[in-house]
């Protein structure tokens, strides 16, 4: 009789325990379908349908629930996807550090490397991905250690400035158009992928990526997207089209900053002179960059279009104030080998003659 009692009383254990992980189960799916459904509809609120998916991960629940859990985090706060800013802002925030803790703390291997594989995702400040990686790395468990190393060799990759902190739209009209526009199109919203619609000359994914607020100027002087656009894109296209000269336009429409300089003191000018043509060329200088400015090489922006052959843009550069001293006008006369280079340098250093000039 005693047998039988215990055995029922573990039936019924049993049966609270299957009840209870059914239960957890289903309001989590709820909770998932509820943020689904507020992300598409462009009517989220972070504190009313993303809080009860935080609350979901910090519950002693099953695994499997968890790891279910932990997945539409990643999916919703990647800062590659097309969730709305806010969106990734609320779960970096509120999400990274029970992520953290569950990469840490959790008996679980798989669960554990899901929280990274996560963070990963959500890309939160570069300090956090470090400690991630770090304990994760010096784990005792091979396959925590295996996510580690994946991560490390991500943060390698990584800019400077978080990706999610480099998208914040100023208009919520212009947001949902620009996440519509991407999502019917299938393009995340992201930093990297503004570089990456800028270098193919995408003007309309480029235009839609900054109005759903992704700043037109993340990424060094050589890595933001007016650079890709012009020393990647017209580097691809041997000069400039038209499809490019509408994306520069649409970059500095926004903002592109024109005047910053890389460690060897190029402006983005200088990158447009070597690969691009007279149009793109035109709009930076009418966006306020410097025609005259001279880098660690001593090569100005008209010198690398006389160099490159690119003697239409060396015309409007001279045209829009470019001038050159004695000792640049000797260099560049070593490489202007034909009659219009060499009026070119004969104009730029002031001793153009009458009936020199050619036009373009």
């Amino acid at each position: 009789m005693k047998i039988r009692m215990v055995s029922a009383e573990i039936a019924l254990a049993l049966v609270f325990l299957s009840t209870s992980s059914f239960a957890e189960n289903r309001a989590n799916e709820r909770a998932i379908d509820r943020a689904e459904r507020a992300i598409e509809s462009g009517d989220v609120d972070p504190e009313r349908d993303l809080a009860p998916l935080i609350e979901a991960l910090r519950s002693p629940q099953s695994v499997e629930d968890r790891r279910r859990v932990v997945s539409r985090i990643e999916d919703f706060g990647s800062a590659d996807g097309d969730s709305p800013a806010a969106v990734k802002r609320y779960l970096v925030e509120h999400a990274t550090p029970v992520l953290a803790k569950i990469a840490r703390d959790s008996k679980d291997s798989f669960l554990r490397g899901d929280a990274i594989t996560a963070l990963r995702s959500l890309r939160p400040p570069r300090a956090v991905l470090e400690d991630v990686a770090t304990m994760a790395e010096n784990d005792s468990d091979s396959y925590v250690q295996s996510r580690g190393e994946i991560l490390r060799n991500f943060i390698k990759s990584l800019p400077a400035e978080s990706a999610v902190t480099s998208i914040q739209p100023k208009d919520d009209a212009r947001e949902e158009k620009g996440i519509a526009y991407l999502k019917r199109h299938k393009v995340g919203v992201s930093p990297d992928q503004l570089r990456r619609s800028a270098l193919e000359g995408k003007y309309d994914e480029v235009r839609a990526l900054l109005d759903a607020g992704v700043d037109v100027n993340a990424g060094g002087p050589s890595d933001c997207a007016i650079y890709a656009a012009v020393f990647s894109g017209c580097g691809a296209a041997r000069g400039e089209n038209e499809a490019l000269v509408k994306t520069v336009d649409t970059l500095l429409g926004a903002g592109a900053d024109v005047k910053r300089k890389d460690d060897n003191g190029n402006n983005i000018l200088m990158s447009a002179a070597q690969m691009c043509g007279p149009k793109i060329v035109s709009k930076i200088v009418a966006a306020g960059a410097d025609v005259n400015i001279v880098n660690g090489s001593g090569v100005s922006p008209l010198g690398m279009a006389i160099i490159m052959r690119k003697l239409d843009s060396a015309e409007v550069l001279v045209d829009k104030g470019a001038r050159i001293d004695a000792r640049q006008a000797e260099m560049l006369g070593n490489v202007a080998t034909d009659a219009r280079a060499k009026a070119i340098v004969a104009r730029a250093a002031g001793k153009e003659s009458s009936g020199t000039r050619n036009s373009p």
